[in-house]
């Protein structure tokens, strides 16, 4: 989960991956995949979590913790080979370069998982590489919004500014419309996940000086 910086709210990973998701759904130039099955992938992106997760972002929590979040993400569910595909490849990024015992051997079996998805799923290590890229620009900017504190980042060549209220540019511009607006789900942070009291957090994202 990550913990607002700015209010006592907290966004879960699941509504984290959503939102990257929109934004994914929105990309003007989509690698030659199922469209619904690819966006699908980037909103399951974070699904080792589970729905309501208590992990905090930047918190402590043990290699061998992390890596077991990790390996039920990318452990194919079987029902669609190009959500798996998404997922494993996203997986696979954030597990290079490996740190200790437990993430080389999930590496070593993400490989495996990705290798036997590229073919089951029919796409190229290209097409592949060219879906991970926008999972991952669409990831960095929901996880820089989900803190709710200013920030500028570049990823993939893409540079981003957050002011930390919900505003977002991105240049240059990647999406198929002249700004996206939208709501992201967070819960009060007492008594979470006992008690889901939601907190509706509106997002804007647009090209820079619209």
């Amino acid at each position: 989960m990550f913990e607002s910086r700015r209010r006592p709210i907290v966004f879960p990973q699941a509504d984290h991956a959503r939102f990257a998701g929109a934004l994914a759904a929105a990309w003007r130039e989509l690698p030659p995949l199922p469209y619904e099955s690819f966006v699908r992938g980037v909103a399951d992106h974070d699904r080792g979590y589970g729905e309501h997760d208590v992990d905090p972002i930047g918190g402590a929590m043990t290699s061998e913790h992390w890596v077991g979040i990790q390996r039920r993400g990318f452990e194919p569910r079987g029902d669609d080979a190009v959500v798996d595909l998404v997922v494993a490849l996203h997986v696979r990024r954030l597990l290079s370069p490996p740190d200790d015992e437990h993430e080389r051997a999930a590496c070593a079996d993400a490989d495996e998982v990705v290798t036997r998805l590229l073919e089951l799923a029919g796409v190229s290590r290209e097409v592949a590489e060219a879906a991970d890229l926008i999972t991952n620009v669409c990831d960095v900017v929901s996880f820089e919004f989900c803190f709710e504190q200013p920030s500028e980042r570049e990823i993939r060549g893409f540079r981003l500014r957050l002011d930390g209220t919900g505003n977002v540019e991105i240049d240059p511009w990647p999406f198929a419309v002249p700004r996206l607006v939208g709501l992201v789900t967070a819960f009060a942070a007492d008594d979470y996940p006992e008690r889901l009291v939601p907190v509706v957090v509106p997002y804007s994202v647009a090209p820079p000086d619209v």
